[in-house]
């Protein structure tokens, strides 16, 4: 497959077929997400899988995801947004329990971050996240080449999320991805159409 073509391929997935996810796939798409460029050459990415239930729902617990969502009040939080952006977040924010839970497979991508984020101070001391999400990409357009889809979710409760998976303290948590088969259901959101010509400036902002 062509990159353009699994570019183009990949997109946000929230609802996942009951489906098991092989092990080769997923050897194959870490093994090309460590391709990914590092900031320092070394590459300081941990990837945990999770498949059981138990832990699933304790990361549900964690991020505190298990409490009751008011449509109604959640709409009149976005009723100002632009409506691409309130689709999603009226699309995604309801899911986030059922994706972590129905998902074969969560990863939790770990990196090793240059400060703590509490002492970070400059963009340049976020060239480790920089280097993650480089990693990310990586897995997911690997995924996508075998028709597997993922959503990316930052937590919220990095420390309590760290203590139940017993991550070292010096590292931190990149992103929480379910992974899995598309739901034959599964909505797929619009993208916000970019004109390139006008984001595209030469020798300085004009």
């Amino acid at each position: 497959m062509e990159i353009r073509e699994v570019i183009e391929k990949r997109r946000t997935v929230r609802d996942f077929k009951h489906e098991e996810i092989s092990t080769e796939i997923l050897k194959y798409s870490i093994e090309n997400a460590f391709k990914a460029p590092s900031y320092n050459h070394l590459r300081e990415w941990d990837f945990i899988i999770v498949k059981s239930l138990e832990t699933k729902l304790k990361l549900v617990e964690s991020e505190n995801l298990n409490k009751e969502i008011r449509m109604d009040e959640l709409a009149k939080l976005f009723e100002n947004e632009e409506l691409i952006k309130k689709e999603m977040y009226l699309d995604a924010i309801p899911k986030q329990n059922k994706m972590i839970l129905n998902a074969p497979v969560v990863v939790i991508v770990v990196f090793k971050p240059k400060k703590t984020i509490n002492k970070v101070d400059r963009i340049y001391d976020l060239n480790c996240v920089a280097s993650a999400w480089c990693c990310i990409e990586n897995f997911l357009l690997s995924l996508a080449e075998h028709d597997i889809y993922g959503v990316t979710y930052i937590p919220q409760h990095t420390g309590k999320v760290k203590k139940m998976l017993d991550i070292p303290e010096e590292l931190e948590i990149a992103a929480i991805i379910p992974i899995g088969y598309k739901a034959e259901n599964a909505k797929i959101l619009t993208q916000k159409e970019i004109n390139i010509s006008e984001r595209i400036h030469y020798e300085r902002w004009k």
